[in-house]
């Protein structure tokens, strides 16, 4: 049986002979700006960095040191670079030469714009911008017994004051005072927490043609 011949397509490609070559560019454009949009989010917002050092464990993992005295094997995570940083939030901020030769350092938000810090035979204490009463600061996420007393310390407006999970080796604050807000290069997202070890994984290949940033 003859196929029936399509009268009104050959019409239409008659009378519009260049509208298959524009759908097609249309479709290009299209995967272009999705493209774009895509390398723009994972450079601009969602950044990628990998954990160099023992100062967050055991929350994160710093890797092994290797002979030549760097880090090999720690987490990979995603910092949100438009979230600001909170109560509890895990932050990757810009580090001076003062303060380590890491040119990024990865730590724990303990104090906002205002608070004010202590401790006292490592319970940690925060008085609220504007408040007269201080609150014992909950840490679960603390591996080892921790015994230090801080002097009262209060945060200036624009900055946070940070800690590390590990205090035994964290260097943090508590030596090098509270960090500018503006040195903040992201938050470090939930999702990518709870999914280290498969992004790891994952970026344990990858990282090979990309580059990361290295903190510890």
């Amino acid at each position: 049986m003859a196929e029936k011949t399509d009268y009104a397509q050959i019409i239409e490609s008659r009378r519009y002979p260049g509208k298959e070559l524009m759908s097609s560019a249309r479709f290009l454009v299209i995967l272009f700006a999705i493209f774009a949009l895509f390398i723009f989010i994972f450079t601009n917002v969602l950044i990628g960095v990998q954990v160099n050092g023992s100062s967050m464990e055991p929350t994160l993992y710093g890797g092994k040191m290797t002979a030549s005295g760097r880090y090999y094997g720690g987490d990979y995570l995603f910092v949100n670079a438009l979230a600001t940083p909170d109560y509890g939030d895990i932050i990757v901020f810009h580090a001076t030469s003062e303060i380590s030769d890491n040119s990024e350092l990865i730590k724990r938000v303990i104090g906002l714009p205002g608070d004010t810090i202590y401790a006292e035979n490592g319970v940690l204490y925060r008085k609220h911008a504007g408040e007269a009463d201080y609150r014992k600061v909950e840490e679960p996420y603390l591996g080892e017994a921790w015994t230090q007393t801080l002097e009262e310390y209060t945060v200036p407006e624009g900055e946070v004051y940070v800690l590390g999970d590990h205090r035994s080796v964290s260097r943090d604050s508590r030596e090098f005072g509270s960090i500018p807000l503006k040195s903040v290069v992201g938050v470090v997202t939930g999702w990518s927490l709870r999914h280290k070890d498969v992004l790891t994984e994952i970026f344990e290949v990858l990282h090979r043609i990309r580059g990361w940033f290295e903190i510890g």
